[in-house]
């Protein structure tokens, strides 16, 4: 049983890469298991790359093609494991060892069925640049149960797969990139003669393939590609693929808008803020400043450079005037860029400030201030006038056939102006004509005595009381002369004050008048009453 069993593991022909020959088998048993006549069977080897780098390994896959059980099959399940050489030629010449497999047939088999030898692996790094051919070498198999191991020598194979091993290498200028910018990139150590095809692939798996190249005698290559505008933001990379070398990728990202924060976002005069960003370009020198509602600079601007990823990190001091946010801008040939800029929100606290910041010697003074505001509210008050009490008293006449003139004095008005303006004021006289009211021909229609026989004369306005300091407005007395029905004479009046500073009018004022009265020669006896009306505005 044990040799049949030992027989039956040699695979027969059937599809694969190339035919092997395994004769001058043995047995380290030959008492338990007789070594197998001289057999061929089908080989494949599957490499897990068609190229590496030098140095970096590469796994050969060992399949087999189908088995069939001999007389009088397989009565024993998982009897067995198998191992093989792989023959290594072309850039350097090795032999390595693949397997063990694992253990076959999973159950047992009748004469003739068949069952698959698992497939079992090698792994190979290859030292120096080259194609490296894989060929079938000798094979083992081993029934552990009963410690038997069959070995036989391998012939007439040829090679069944191949590896290129490259030092091909790229590089790029920059590490970051702008949305339809281009990417500038070396590489070396690429096979002379083949073809070298670029590619960009950006974070969202879109590709963009470029122009190829021929690589040169030396194999060192450089080129470009453009970077789409539609390009996603974030990790992408550059692919060089060569026809020989295979694909070698470098990291490139593609940056999107600039970003700003700020901790702590609200802070007064002298408040240490942490700034961090991303999405600069590297090693970019970045103007940082205060602005105001209007985006306008605030105080001194200081700089921050950018690290090689784009990140942006540094600290910002608030200055003593407001500010509504902070501000980055990347300068591009020493001046801010209008689009490479970003903002991060900030509450300017006027009523704290910082003098000494955290970590100062104990020695180290500092300075700081905080307003305070102090509000009042002025309400203006009226402009109004009042007038001593009683009437404007002239002397009697007795008619003696001539014209009598008697004087007298309008009785004071007192202007106060409170309405802390700039406007002026006018203080004016009319006068009723002077009707016949007593005596017997009272209210009988009789001819007045006119109201311009009234003369007001030696106007005068001053403050009050006399002597005060003077108020913000000198007023100015009329001139005077004869009172009318229809037209006022000024009393007094005020100029408006100036607009431009704005300039305060007001004051408490005096105004008075001396009246005199022509009575004619000849009219009825009796009394005459008129009326002065005294208008302000």
């Amino acid at each position: 049983m044990a040799l049949a069993t030992a027989t039956a593991l040699a695979p027969i022909a059937a599809a694969g890469t190339t035919t092997v020959t395994f004769g001058s088998c043995t047995s380290n048993n030959p008492a338990l298991a007789a070594p197998p006549p001289d057999y061929s069977s089908q080989v494949t080897l599957t490499p897990s790359a068609s190229s590496v780098a030098v140095g970096s390994p590469v796994t050969i896959t060992w399949h087999y093609s189908l088995s069939t059980a001999p007389s009088p099959g397989i009565p024993i399940a998982n009897a067995a494991t198998a191992k093989a050489q792989i023959v290594v030629g072309g850039a350097a010449s090795s032999t390595i060892s693949a397997g063990p497999s694992a253990a076959f047939p999973p159950s047992p088999v009748a004469t003739g069925g068949t069952f698959q030898i698992p497939d079992f692996t090698a792994t190979f790094t290859p030292t120096t640049a080259g194609t490296y051919t894989f060929t079938p070498g000798n094979n083992e198999q081993d029934v552990a149960q009963f410690g038997i191991v069959i070995q036989c020598t391998a012939s007439g194979a040829s090679s069944a797969a191949t590896v290129t091993a490259t030092n091909a290498s790229a590089s790029v200028a920059d590490a970051a990139v702008r949305p339809g910018g281009t990417v500038n990139f070396t590489g070396a150590g690429w096979i002379a003669g083949e073809t070298v095809t670029p590619s960009f692939t950006d974070s969202a798996g879109a590709s963009t393939p470029g122009t190829a190249i021929t690589v040169p005698a030396g194999g060192a290559i450089s080129g470009s590609i453009g970077v789409p505008a539609a390009a996603a933001t974030g990790a992408g990379s550059l692919v060089l693929t060569g026809s020989t070398s295979g694909a070698v990728p470098t990291a490139v990202t593609v940056l999107g808008a600039p970003t700003l924060s700020a901790s702590p976002s609200s802070g007064g005069p002298g408040t240490v803020v942490g700034l961090s960003g991303g999405n600069w370009d590297p090693g970019a020198t970045v103007a940082v400043s205060g602005v105001d509602a209007s985006n306008n600079p605030v105080g001194s601007p200081s700089t921050l450079t950018a690290d090689a990823s784009g990140h942006l990190s540094g600290n910002y001091t608030v200055p003593s005037s407001p500010i509504a946010a902070i501000g980055a801008a990347e300068l591009v040939g020493g001046a801010p860029s209008t689009t490479l800029r970003a903002a991060a929100a900030f509450t300017y606290a006027g009523n704290s400030c910082t003098a000494d910041a955290a970590g100062a010697a104990v020695s180290a003074t500092g300075t700081c201030s905080v307003p305070q505001s102090a509000n009042v509210g002025v309400t203006g008050g009226p402009l109004q006038m009042n007038e001593n009490t009683g009437a404007v008293a002239f002397p009697g006449v007795t008619l003696d056939g001539t014209a009598h003139t008697q004087t007298g004095a309008l009785q004071q008005v007192d202007v106060q102006d409170f309405r802390g303006t700039t406007n002026g004021w006018v203080l004016n006289a009319t006068m009723s004509d002077l009707a016949l009211t007593g005596g017997p021909y009272a209210n009988s229609g009789a001819a007045p005595i006119p109201a311009g026989n009234v003369l007001a004369g030696a106007l005068t306005c001053t403050g009050n009381p006399a002597g005060s300091t003077p108020y913000p407005s000198t007023p100015t007395a009329g001139s005077g002369g004869a009172l009318s029905t229809t037209t006022a004479i000024t009393l007094c009046s005020q100029a408006a004050g100036g607009t431009t500073p704005p300039t305060v009018t007001g004051g408490d004022f005096l105004v008075g008048a001396g009246l005199s009265l022509k009575v004619p020669a000849y009219v009825l006896q009796g009394t005459y009453t008129g009326t002065v009306t005294i208008s302000l505005q």
